[in-house]
């Protein structure tokens, strides 16, 4: 890539905060922060056109998935899944990725595994849904991106907090055994790394992005599971971003810190996984399908409660410009 289009790509990512910024600028003013939250910050993401995403569940039925797809200007050079987070599917963070990705020549298909399933938030219980269900749901629509003829070996996972977790799974054969075709990229922003694989079966090329003021999941659990996962000849990078907490990707307009005094916090948490995929705890053994048991056990063991979280806007540009840069780095393309 040249100079000049690197700097162009910067340039874009910063204009795209900014006008999001100005947006929000009335708001912020008008309302003591004490009590203050944008009155869109559940807005479903904009810009994209709203597909149907139909996923394969363990129990035989398919999930009609709502997702938005944002199409690359100009020709696709890879695509990427996006899962929705936490706190749900947003315009400020899915849609942000959406419309800054797909500016930059890769299509993108934003997922929304809540809607369909009756959820806006799994902050304060992670039992509301399994993270391997949204696994299964971002497989689904990366096999829906095959069939609208994107190349198998350039589609990538994007993920923030517990979508970030839902990425590594994906990068991991550890993980969803029977997913024979996967990703060839996994970009994880501010993970919780829960489930640490004994024998890692590296399966993509990984790009973590770590808060170092998040203490929801903390660092050590991801610095540990780099060290495993590329100890066992995985591909991964790993960057943190000061003066970052776990949602600093989020909306423009929370820039100030705010407690979440009952959000499930993961930062002593470091399960160990077998070659099986079954994760042991407090001397007891959890499938795939026993993720409520899992949580329910690991709030026994090792989960506390409360988190602190803002909006980091530098970072947040920073970060969708080294997610375009190991794109481009990753699919070898000018």
């Amino acid at each position: 890539m040249t100079a000049i289009a690197r700097t162009c790509k910067r340039l874009l990512a910063f204009l795209l905060l900014a006008l999001a910024c100005v947006a929000s600028t009335a708001q912020v003013q008008a309302t003591p922060w004490s009590y203050f939250t944008p009155i869109d910050i559940n807005e479903a993401p904009k810009g994209g056109k709203p597909i149907v995403v139909m996923s394969a569940q363990a129990d035989g039925l398919n999930v009609p998935v709502p997702a938005a797809y944002f199409a690359a200007v100009g020709t696709p050079r890879g695509a990427v899944v996006v899962v929705n987070a936490a706190g749900g599917w947003t315009d400020a963070r899915e849609g942000h990725f959406g419309r800054s990705l797909s500016s930059a020549g890769y299509a993108v298909l934003a997922i929304d595994s809540y809607g369909p399933r009756g959820i806006t938030s799994t902050l304060v219980d992670n039992t509301r849904l399994s993270i391997f269900t949204q696994a299964r749901d971002a497989f689904a629509a990366r096999r829906l991106l095959v069939s609208q003829g994107h190349a198998a070996d350039r589609i990538a996972v994007l993920g923030t907090g517990r979508a970030g977790t839902v990425a590594l799974l994906a990068a991991d054969r550890t993980f969803l055994q029977d997913e024979a075709e996967r990703f060839n990229l996994a970009m994880a922003i501010s993970p919780a790394c829960i489930l640490q694989p004994v024998s890692p079966k590296p399966a993509a090329n990984v790009y973590m992005a770590l808060a170092d003021k998040d203490d929801l999941s903390g660092l050590k659990p991801c610095q540990d599971l780099a060290r495993s996962f590329g100890g066992a000849g995985g591909n991964i990078r790993v960057k943190v971003y000061p003066g970052a907490s776990t949602s600093f990707d989020g909306h423009p307009a929370m820039l100030r810190k705010v407690q979440e005094t009952f959000a499930e916090n993961f930062t002593a948490c470091e399960i160990a996984v077998g070659e099986d995929g079954r994760a042991v705890i407090g001397g007891k053994s959890f499938g795939e399908n026993d993720f409520r048991a899992l949580i329910a056990e690991m709030r026994k063991v090792c989960m506390g409660k409360s988190a602190t979280s803002w909006t980091n806007l530098t970072q947040k540009a920073n970060l969708t410009l080294d997610i375009i840069e190991f794109l481009d780095a990753s699919f070898r393309r000018q």
